[in-house]
């Protein structure tokens, strides 16, 4: 179809658009998931971290306290138990008395520290274990060995060196259990202290944490508004260019400018539809008038080409009855234009019957077939049998298909071939396309070859009418119409109509 542009059209809702709304829609998908909902679980998650560090510091704490209490319990009794021994053992050395109940004190002694060796290794550790230990057990041995000797004869002179080394392991004893004592004593103290402390330190850490992510999230949304508020002012002043990424990554703000743009994109193509309608309504106030005045004509030339027609019949100018007939048919031909435009303005419903579409594509065929032949252009029909009952009004079918045929026709000046074909589609439809081999239409024009009066034909060489007649007539019958070229290379226009059996 000879549509070539010769300028680039004002208004345009295409490829151009919809790449570059995939294109946005690209930028905003390729960026790394980070919604809003995301961080807010975040910070919920991280002061619930931060909670269970708290308590788990806290319950270490008071485990470690509650061993060393522990300890301490122990380290008193054990604490007692020596100084009890260390009382019968004086006791001994004054008197002579009491050394086996010394002994008996040392021996419980001994045995606690033994009972409670995993607890006291843990508090105070192997060094300090390993030496109350061996002294303890020193002190225990050495009173054994007290009693022992009590009515040996070597009593008197072993009992002075006996006697120094017992005060001095039970004075061991006693100052290594008493420094252990306080010092346990002092780490409980500073235990409780902290686990006193631990909460308010807490407390101040998880307020700090609240207001960091509420000031984030608050950031984050403020800025995302004021940004949506640049962009409804930028779109009032009628600027539709797709909204762009603005951040690193993508947030529910970022599926909210997809939206928009696709929102955007929609308004344009309703727009689009509107301007068309414009056009349409235009259509009808301008030609109206045209369409009546050229009524009484184009009648006055078919009843003196009649006139005519009966001379030549009575003359026998075979020739003459034969351009004269041509004349008539193309005078008809005309007035079924200006009756088809005249209800394509006024959007009357057409009076529909049951039809064999296949009919229609022979009889516009036929008008066409002269100036095929002058072209040197060939029809080829593929339609096979019982595939193209429909419901319409032939005339305006017919009026339709040939607008599709001459435009088909003039987009192959060098000759060519177009192809009909009719087979029955999804849905209840039967589709007609109409295909050729000529120049094909520019991407950047196909969504304006149905507007009224557009046209890239020289002027007074076209009206722009044809398709956009074409197009409504299919409308009225409940059909649809789509178009679809290769620049170079022809155009194919597919028709769509309801099936009889619809």
């Amino acid at each position: 179809m000879n549509l070539q542009s010769q300028e680039p059209p004002e208004y345009t809702l295409g490829e151009t658009e919809a790449r570059k709304l995939k294109e946005a829609e690209r930028a905003f998908i390729s960026r790394p998931q980070l919604s809003i909902r995301m961080r807010i679980v975040a910070g919920f998650l991280l002061c619930f971290f931060l909670t269970g560090i708290t308590a788990l510091v806290t319950l270490a704490i008071l485990y470690q306290a509650r061993g060393k209490l522990q300890f301490l319990k122990t380290s008193q009794d054990i604490t007692f138990e020596v100084l009890q021994a260390r009382r019968f053992e004086k006791d001994f050395f004054l008197y002579g008395t009491n050394l086996p109940d010394a002994k008996i004190h040392a021996e419980r002694a001994l045995a606690l520290l033994q009972s409670q060796t995993v607890n006291i290794l843990d508090v105070v550790g192997e060094k300090n274990l390993a030496e109350l230990s061996r002294d303890l057990g020193q002190y225990d041995a050495l009173l054994g060995q007290c009693v022992a000797l009590e009515n040996a004869v070597s009593r008197a002179g072993r009992s002075g060196q006996i006697e120094g080394e017992l005060r001095d392991r039970g004075s061991r004893v006693t100052d290594l259990a008493w420094a252990l004592n306080g010092r346990e004593s002092a780490a409980v103290d500073r235990m409780l202290t902290l686990s006193q402390a631990i909460p308010f330190i807490f407390l101040a850490i998880l307020l700090v944490l609240i207001f960091w992510v509420a000031h984030l999230l608050a950031k984050t949304i403020t800025q995302s508004l004021v940004r949506f508020q640049g962009y409804t002012r930028r779109i009032a002043g009628g600027d539709f260019d797709p909204i762009r990424p603005a951040k690193p990554y993508r947030d529910e703000f970022s599926d909210m400018a997809m939206a928009v743009n696709r929102m955007l994109f929609e308004l344009r193509a309703r727009e689009a539809q509107v301007l068309q309608a414009g056009k349409l309504a235009a259509v009808g106030t301008f030609t109206t008038g045209i369409a009546h005045e050229l009524s009484n004509p184009l009648n006055n030339i078919s009843i003196t080409a009649e006139a005519l027609m009966n001379e030549c019949e009575q003359r026998k100018d075979e020739r003459g009855h034969k351009l004269l007939a041509d004349i008539c048919q193309e005078t008809d031909r005309a007035n079924l234009i200006i009756m088809g435009l005249l209800d394509f303005i006024r959007q009357n419903a057409p009076e529909r019957k049951a039809m064999d579409l296949a009919e229609v594509v022979e009889s516009a065929r036929q008008i066409v077939e002269n100036e095929m032949a002058l072209r040197g252009v060939r029809l080829v029909q593929d339609i096979p049998p019982g595939s193209s009952m429909v419901m319409g009004a032939p005339n305006e079918l017919r009026q339709a298909f040939l607008n599709l045929f001459l435009n088909a026709i003039e987009a192959m000046p060098k000759g060519g071939t177009i192809l009909v074909k009719i087979k029955s589609s999804e849905g209840g439809t039967v589709c007609l396309e109409v295909s050729d081999e000529g120049l094909g239409i520019p991407l950047e024009i196909l969504p304006r070859v149905f507007d009224p009066f557009f046209t890239t034909k020289p002027r007074g060489k076209g009206t722009g009418l044809g398709l956009s007649i074409c197009y409504g007539v299919i409308k009225r019958h409940g059909g649809d119409v789509q178009i679809e070229s290769v620049e170079g290379r022809g155009t194919t226009v597919r028709v769509c109509l309801p099936s009889v059996k619809a």
